[in-house]
């Protein structure tokens, strides 16, 4: 029995053997390492043994027999009589093969003759259909009668026969199928009500980033019955749709307040006023959040309050110079 830590000539020829086989490809040194296990326990796969790694009696019998069905023994035929001795051509047979030969080679001649003959014959008869063929097409072009030719009319030059054949014909136009039109807002959408909660989270994720304000009212229809978790990253996506929202409609804003027409510059301070009422609105619900069990949460809504109250200082601020000016 071989296994590993074993050493010899016994475990030199398991190597030879394992190599001859295909299963070893590391030094025959007669050390039975890892390598030599591996290669053990390849062979004992392949023929349906045990793989531990370890030369038993039934693995050397399958290993001698895979080396014998390699190398196969080829015996060379006995001889059981004496070999038969041809006898030397007679002069009759030389003669009759000679012949033989010369009407194989006078064939061969005649095929070969034949062969150009009717090469020639083809040749001839493509030059006079060619011939032919040149002829008809100049008697054709005497019995055209020749149109006289006019440089000062203008309308016959374009009837001629060679502005006609001249026109390029338009090919029909071919239907050609639309592709229909995809957008990633729908199918995110889409995704708020999927069963897999990872799938929802990314869209709600995406549709924030996409600052479509499309998505703001599934996203709310969706907070109803969120999780904590799922729940905050709604009001953050909203957020970020809130953002996105705003700057175009404050730069749309600052244009109009520039505009010549004095109609639409009231226009614009109308809307900028009903989105400071939209921030009044917001005062309520903070002011009640003051009173929240949670101390993190009145802390956050004194702050919320405290920076509505100083946009609002700073409005009044600003407003104070036309007041005055009138006062006076």
């Amino acid at each position: 029995m071989l296994k590993p830590g074993s050493t010899g000539p016994d475990v030199q020829t398991l190597q030879t053997q394992l190599k001859e086989l295909g299963y070893y490809n590391g030094a025959v040194d007669g050390q039975f390492t890892e390598p030599t296990k591996i290669a053990v326990s390849q062979f004992q796969t392949a023929q349906g043994l045990l793989a531990d790694g370890i030369v038993g009696s039934t693995t050397w019998k399958k290993l001698q027999a895979a080396i014998a069905a390699k190398q196969p023994i080829i015996t060379a035929p006995v001889p059981t009589s004496k070999p038969r001795v041809e006898p030397p051509p007679s002069k009759k047979n030389l003669i009759w093969w000679s012949v033989l030969g010369l009407g194989t080679l006078g064939n061969l001649v005649a095929v070969i003759y034949c062969l150009k003959w009717l090469h020639q014959v083809k040749k001839m008869q493509q030059s006079q259909a060619a011939n032919s063929e040149i002829k008809t097409e100049a008697d054709r072009n005497i019995n055209i009668p020749q149109l006289p030719e006019s440089t000062n009319n203008p309308v016959s030059a374009s009837n001629s026969p060679s502005a006609t054949t001249s026109t390029p014909k338009l090919l029909p136009a071919e239907t050609t199928s639309r592709l229909a039109k995809f957008s990633i807002v729908d199918e995110l959408m889409n995704d708020l009500y999927s069963a897999d909660p990872a799938k929802r989270h990314k869209a709600i994720w995406d549709l924030g980033q996409q600052g479509d304000s499309r998505a703001i009212e599934p996203l709310v229809d969706l907070i109803i019955d969120a999780d904590s978790q799922q729940h905050s990253l709604i009001l953050s996506a909203l957020g970020e749709i809130a953002i996105r929202t705003f700057k175009p409609i404050n730069r749309a804003l600052a244009i109009s307040m520039q505009n010549q027409n004095p109609q639409v510059r009231q226009n614009a301070i109308r809307d900028l006023t009903r989105v400071y009422d939209m921030m009044s609105q917001i005062t309520p619900i903070l002011r009640h959040a003051l009173e929240d069990a949670d101390p993190e949460v009145q802390s956050t809504a004194r702050y919320a309050l405290n920076q509505l109250n100083r946009i609002r200082v700073l409005s009044e601020q600003e407003s104070l110079p036309e007041q005055r000016g009138k006062d006076g």
